[in-house]
C-alpha cells in the first residue's frame, strides 16, 4: 500500500468518528430541547388539573378591605 492510500484511509476513519460523535452530541441535545419544551407546556396543564382537585379554600381575610 502506498502513503496515500493509508493517509487516505486514516482521514476516512477519522472523519467517520468525529461525525458519529457529532450526530450523538446532536441528538442528546435535542432530547434535552424536547423534554424542557415539553415540561414547560405540561406544567400549566397539570396545575390546572391539580387545582380541580384539591380546591383552595378561602377565608373571609384573604378578601381585600375597602378603603376608608
Amino acid at each position: 500500500m502506498s502513503k496515500k492510500t493509508i493517509n487516505f484511509w486514516i482521514l476516512f476513519s477519522v472523519s467517520v468518528i468525529l461525525s458519529a460523535i457529532a450526530i450523538s452530541l446532536f441528538f442528546k441535545a435535542l432530547k434535552v430541547i424536547l423534554i424542557v419544551i415539553l415540561t414547560l407546556a405540561l406544567a400549566p396543564i397539570i396545575y390546572f388539573m391539580l387545582r380541580l382537585i384539591f380546591p383552595v379554600k378561602r377565608d373571609k381575610d384573604d378578601k381585600l378591605r375597602k378603603r376608608d
